[in-house]
C-alpha cells in the first residue's frame, strides 16, 4: 500500500463516491440532492470534501450547473468502478442453484 496515501483512504467515504458520481452524470447539485437524499448543503460539504481529497477542484460553477475538470472526467471511470466493486462486495451471494446451473 505504498502507492498511496492511506489517510486519504480513510478520509474517502462512499457517500462522497456517490456524490461525485452523480454531479458527473447531472451536473446539477439540486438533482444529486434530491436523488440521494440529501439536503444541498450536505451536497455542498461533499463537493468540498472531494475538492481537498483529490487536490483539485473537481467541478467548477457555471450558470448551466457544474462543470466537470479534466481530472473530474478522467477519474469518472474509476470512481463507477469502485461503486461496482463495492455494490458486488456488499451484494449477498444467492449461493448455488441447481436449477440455474449450466453446467451439464
Amino acid at each position: 500500500m505504498s502507492d498511496f496515501d492511506l489517510n486519504q483512504i480513510r478520509r474517502l467515504d462512499g457517500g462522497l463516491l456517490l456524490v461525485f458520481r452523480e454531479l458527473l452524470r447531472t451536473r446539477r447539485a439540486g438533482t444529486v440532492a434530491a436523488r440521494l437524499g440529501l439536503s444541498p448543503s450536505a451536497i455542498s460539504h461533499a463537493l468540498a470534501r472531494l475538492r481537498d481529497l483529490f487536490d483539485d477542484p473537481q467541478f467548477v460553477r457555471r450558470p448551466h450547473g457544474f462543470e466537470p475538470t479534466r481530472r473530474a472526467e478522467e477519474l469518472g471511470p474509476q470512481v463507477e468502478a469502485l461503486i461496482e466493486l463495492t455494490g458486488r462486495t456488499l451484494s449477498r451471494d444467492p449461493g448455488f442453484d441447481p436449477a440455474r446451473s449450466e453446467r451439464m
